[in-house]
């Protein structure tokens, strides 16, 4: 009798042990499509997709680094190297109300063709935090290249995976 009674209170304390830990936070896993759109004078001469996942969680940035590394000589046979291309870090943040922002900055930087041995490099910047509709393309931000007569466009698409 003795012993059923301690099995008893060894399973109770068991159960009230396992009900008092804390539940973890429940993640939610996001899939961002961009769209890198380069315009010149309102049509569109290129496009480029992009795709990464992000976990509101986890509070991290996704990001993607794409182009090219440079040699820019600096001196007698020593280089520095620069990177050209695109980058993009997102975060998606939710606030306790539902609502979705996506927390982007985004870099593009170009070496004109014509640049010569200077090494011109044109880079465009844009940071902004945009509310997010699931399933639905938004428009992160477009600039303008000021040597140009093309525009840059960044757009997401948001879903859940």
């Amino acid at each position: 009798m003795i012993r059923r009674f301690a099995l008893l209170c060894l399973l109770l304390a068991a159960a009230v042990a396992f009900a008092d830990e804390p539940k973890s936070q429940s993640h939610t896993i996001y899939k961002l499509q961009f769209v890198l759109k380069q315009f010149d004078h309102g049509k569109i001469i290129s496009t480029h997709n992009f795709e990464v996942s992000a976990d509101a969680a986890d509070g991290r940035s996704s990001q993607i680094r794409t182009g090219n590394r440079i040699p820019v000589a600096t001196g007698d046979d020593k280089y520095q190297y620069v990177d050209v291309g695109f980058n993009c870090d997102a975060q998606v943040v939710s606030d306790a109300d539902g609502e979705i922002r996506l927390n982007t900055g985004w870099e593009l930087s170009t070496m004109p063709a014509a640049a010569g041995p200077e090494h011109l490099i044109r880079q465009q910047r844009i940071h902004s935090v945009p509310r997010i509709i699931l399933g639905k393309s938004i428009t992160v931000g477009s600039i303008d290249d000021i040597d140009s007569s093309q525009q840059f466009e960044l757009d997401v698409t948001v879903t859940k995976e």
